[in-house]
């Protein structure tokens, strides 16, 4: 992904998209039914495409820092849908491909998005009716995409089959079955579920995700989980990092080198805030990214859009 560029001012303002969407896409989802499906789907998924292809950064942070606006399951369809539109870029696919990825990742548990809201704050394992909604969700939700109006036979099975493995394991040796599309959406989905906290586990930093994405999926011999780590990199923008020197920063754009990202300072090391934040270059020795945090560890709210001007500076 291209890092030249923080955002277009002629393009969709990626902070406002990503705020407003949350609230459209889970009128779209929970009203499967409702006239004009299709069409709102499409809408929102061109949507998407254009802000992140026109402002990838700052896009990228959004995902990241991943507000849940509209509950857990919104918003992992929203950053799913994001994070598949920017890695089938990296990885050469059509616009069609893009597109189909994005209305798949935002319609992939459209059958279960209350029983992901109540799992996440269950402290205990999924009951046997539950597991029960949780293994038959796929076959459901391609029941309910069709009698929303949706014939597109590709999207369809993406939805049907985006369970490839179990949690996020390695490829089989014979993929000639897969679809590449379902595919990059099941890791997609394992990698950002992990950066989420449930009642019964702490979110996970990213760099710490994606290692365990990359242990657990095979590895290099696995393109599509490679493709996501490459593409988030160690430190996407919207990443809570510690520097050497104590600080807490957020990350807001690539630097020349993937472990020196540009940084805004937020915490000194006492856990004071900065009165105001400023611009770091991490690639001083004192300044250097020691370790990306967790989401919840840092309890911040951010003017993102005052960051974003900062960056613009």
């Amino acid at each position: 992904m291209s890092s030249t560029s923080w955002h277009d001012p002629a393009a969709p303002d990626p902070f406002s998209v990503w705020h407003g969407m949350h609230d459209r896409v889970a009128h779209l989802l929970r009203q499967p039914l409702a006239p004009g499906f299709t069409r709102e789907l499409d809408a929102v998924a061109e949507v998407i495409l254009q802000t992140v292809d026109a402002s990838p950064e700052a896009s990228l942070f959004e995902m990241i820092y991943g507000e849940e606006i509209a509950g857990y399951a919104i918003a992992h369809a929203l950053q799913t849908a994001f994070a598949t539109a920017f890695v089938a870029q990296r990885m050469g696919w059509s616009a069609l491909d893009r597109q189909t990825l994005v209305k798949a990742s935002l319609t992939m548990n459209i059958a279960m998005l209350d029983l992901q809201d109540t799992l996440v704050r269950q402290p205990t394992p999924p009951s046997i009716r539950q597991r029960q909604d949780i293994d038959t969700h796929a076959a459901r939700g391609r029941e309910l995409l069709e009698a929303a109006g949706v014939s597109d036979a590709v999207l369809l099975h993406t939805v049907a089959h985006h369970h490839v493995t179990d949690g996020g394991r390695a490829l089989p040796t014979d993929r000639s079955s897969l679809s590449p599309l379902a595919c990059l959406v099941h890791y997609a989905d394992v990698y950002l579920a992990r950066l989420s906290p449930r009642a019964t586990r702490a979110a996970l930093a990213i760099n710490v995700a994606a290692r365990e994405l990359q242990a657990s999926a095979g590895g290099a011999a696995n393109p599509y989980a490679t493709a996501i780590v490459q593409e988030m990199g160690i430190y996407p923008p919207g990443t809570f990092v510690k520097l050497r020197n104590g600080d807490t920063a957020i990350v807001l754009r690539r630097g020349a080198a993937p472990d020196t990202p540009l940084v805004s300072t937020l915490l000194r090391a006492d856990g004071t805030p900065y009165l105001m934040t400023q611009l770091t270059d991490t690639s001083e020795p004192d300044h250097k990214v020691v370790a990306a945090l967790p989401r919840g560890q840092v309890m911040l709210t951010l003017n993102r859009r005052r960051l974003y001007d900062q960056a613009q500076g």
